[in-house]
């Protein structure tokens, strides 16, 4: 976004420099008063057109996200966190809503091995044997983008600190806000946990961030 107003600022001087080289001898001050005004109102609609409006709804579901997903981790964690869910929604792959990414389930296909025993007689002057048989069965589950999504979580205390920084992330980061690390992180998709090791082959690792290691897509 940073980048985009720069430029856009940048051809309005411009604009106004080259037009107004004619009255700057006389009225000087009306002049730059003139294009200090329309730069604002263009900075305005600018963050109007790149940053969405946000619902109460969509901060809180991003805001619990943070809180439950990365609240004892550093604000730099919170949103990172955060701007993993806000580019899922951005992203056609994922829903096209905060709390959509937020509650979004998978359905997987996962093997599960099922052992039948049984008692065969192979002849008539030998005792009954027993045979067991292993077949493979798919099975369908559904599996939480999020974990907690998936469980019950106590609702956050409106005095609890992470809880209050995480609402702050969430609100700061939907209003456009925290410029340097849009830039920096704004091709975050996933994370997990250090502890874990998924077979993450088709995405590039960026960065380790507390408690939790971020990607983004190859392409």
């Amino acid at each position: 976004m940073r980048k985009l107003l720069n430029v856009v600022l940048t051809v309005i001087g411009l604009m106004f420099l080259s037009g107004s080289v004619a009255a700057a001898n006389d009225n000087s001050n009306s002049t730059y008063s003139i294009a200090d005004d329309a730069t604002d109102k263009v900075e305005g609609l600018i963050k109007t057109l790149v940053n969405p409006i946000y619902n109460t709804k969509e901060i809180e579901c991003l805001a619990r996200n943070i809180f439950y997903e990365s609240g004892s981790e550093p604000r730099e964690g919170k949103i990172a966190v955060g701007m993993v869910t806000i580019n899922r929604s951005q992203d056609d792959r994922f829903p096209n809503t905060i709390c959509g990414v937020v509650h979004q389930k998978t359905n997987l296909e996962v093997p599960k091995l099922i052992k039948t025993t049984y008692t065969v007689k192979e002849s008539w002057y030998r005792a009954p044997v027993q045979k067991t048989e292993t077949q493979t069965v798919w099975k369908t589950i559904t599996v939480c983008q999020f974990s907690w999504s998936c469980m019950r979580v106590q609702k956050p205390k409106d005095s609890d600190p992470r809880w209050i920084e995480s609402r702050e992330v969430a609100e700061e980061l939907l209003s456009g806000g925290y410029d340097d690390y849009q830039d920096k992180y704004g091709n975050l998709k996933y994370f997990h946990a250090t502890f874990l090791r998924p077979a993450w082959h088709n995405l590039k690792r960026i960065v380790k961030i507390g408690g939790h290691i971020f990607y983004a897509n190859k392409d």
